[in-house]
C-alpha cells in the first residue's frame, strides 16, 4: 500500500513534470499546480501569493516541486524570483496546508563544479571522479546555488516542522529521451555522464514518495557508464535501482 495517495506536482507543464504526470497517474492521484493554464488540467496559481499557493496544496500529502526556472544561464534577479522566493514560498504554504513530504527538483548542477570543462553543459572527460553524497557542493551557476539553497530550506522544515525531504539531484532529461541526440556536440560527454531516462525518472520519484525516510539527497540518473556520481547511497535509502544506460544509444 503506498505511503502517500494524494501528489502534487508544481512545474507540471516542463519536460520532467510531463513525465511524471503520465508516468505516476496510474498509481496516484496526481494534482498538477502550474503558474499559468496549459494545456492539461491543472491548479493555475502564483508562486508568490502564499495563500492562494496554500489553498492549491489542501489535500495534498507528498509535494514534487519542480516549478523553477532552470537555466543555467538564468539572471540573478530571475533566479531570485522563481527559484528562491518561489521556492520558500513553496515550503511555506505546504507546511501551511498539512503536507507530509516535499519531493524537491535540485540538480546535477549543485556538484558539477567538480567535473566542468567550460561552460554548464560540458563535462572534462579527464576529470575522472565518482562524486557520493556527502561530498562537498560545487555549484556551477546562480541556477545551481538556488538548488542548494532549497536542499537547505528542506533540512530546516524537517528539523523544525517534521515536513519529510527528499532532495533529487536531477541528472538531464530531455524530451526526445534518446541521449544520442547530442553526438558530436560540446554536450556529448555531459549527456552520456548525466542521462536520466524517462523511465528511470519516474522510478526515481514513485521511490521518493514511497521510501521511509526522514531527509535525504538523492542522485537521480541512470546507470551510465560514464556517470560521474555514485548511487551507492541513494540505491540504499531510497531503494532506487536504474536500468537504463546512455551508452547503449552509443553503440
Amino acid at each position: 500500500m503506498s505511503r502517500y495517495r494524494e501528489i502534487g506536482i508544481t512545474g507540471a507543464n516542463g519536460t520532467v513534470g510531463r513525465v511524471l504526470m503520465e508516468g505516476l497517474r496510474e498509481d496516484y492521484s496526481v494534482r498538477a499546480i502550474t503558474r499559468r493554464a496549459v494545456d492539461m488540467p491543472s491548479t493555475v496559481v502564483a508562486f508568490d501569493d502564499i495563500e492562494a499557493l496554500t489553498g492549491a496544496f489542501e489535500g495534498v500529502e507528498a509535494l514534487i516541486h519542480l516549478g523553477a526556472n532552470p537555466s543555467p544561464d538564468a539572471s540573478w534577479k530571475s533566479i531570485v524570483e522563481n527559484n528562491i522566493d518561489a521556492t520558500h514560498n513553496t515550503f511555506e504554504a505546504g507546511r501551511l496546508a498539512g503536507v507530509k513530504r516535499m519531493i524537491f527538483a535540485s540538480t546535477n548542477h549543485t556538484m558539477h563544479g567538480h567535473t566542468i570543462r567550460t561552460t554548464p553543459e560540458t563535462l572534462d572527460p579527464d576529470k575522472k571522479v565518482r562524486l557520493e553524497l556527502p561530498d562537498a557542493p560545487n555549484p556551477d551557476s546562480f541556477y545551481a546555488v538556488s538548488k542548494l539553497l532549497g536542499e537547505n530550506l528542506g533540512r530546516l522544515y524537517f528539523e523544525k516542522h517534521g515536513i519529510e525531504f527528499v532532495g533529487m539531484r536531477i541528472g538531464w532529461l530531455i524530451q526526445e529521451n534518446d541521449p544520442s541526440t547530442k553526438v558530436g556536440t560540446s554536450a556529448e560527454d555531459y549527456m552520456r555522464a548525466m542521462w536520466l531516462s524517462h523511465r528511470d525518472c519516474v522510478e526515481a520519484h514513485r521511490c521518493a514518495i514511497e521510501a521511509e525516510v526522514g531527509f535525504t539527497n538523492a542522485y537521480v540518473i541512470s546507470r551510465n557508464d560514464r556517470r560521474v556520481f555514485d548511487l551507492d547511497e541513494t540505491e540504499r535509502v531510497l531503494g532506487y535501482r536504474p536500468q537504463d544506460n546512455s551508452e547503449a544509444w552509443f553503440r
